[in-house]
């Protein structure tokens, strides 16, 4: 029998988390924010993870994608500055894990 040429099962989930991702980071960045706001409804419905899963993994995201952000932001502000402001950083960090929580 000659085998069906095509994506599998698994490879089909990997190429729409990949258009999903493109998708996300597309909007987010045409307007500015993470895409935390077009990846909770994707994971939630595309994905089926349940509410409390999907937001512990838009949460991790959003972690990932403002650290990863920060070191290139660095040439328009600098450490000091933002250091200056950790009690702000700090609120702002305990309102989102207890938010989360």
């Amino acid at each position: 029998m000659a085998e069906s040429v095509g994506l599998g099962a698994e490879n089909r989930g990997s190429v729409a988390a990949f258009a999903g991702g493109v998708g996300i980071g597309a909007l987010g960045g045409l307007i500015g924010l993470g895409g935390a706001e077009f990846r909770l409804p994707l994971l939630i419905g595309a994905f089926r993870f349940g509410a409390l899963e999907a937001v512990i993994v838009n949460k991790a995201m959003s972690l990932i994608v403002v650290s990863s952000a920060l070191p290139f932001r660095t040439s328009t502000i600098s450490f000091a500055t933002i250091g200056s402001h950790w009690m702000i950083v700090a609120n702002l960090l305990a309102g989102s894990l207890l938010g989360a929580w």
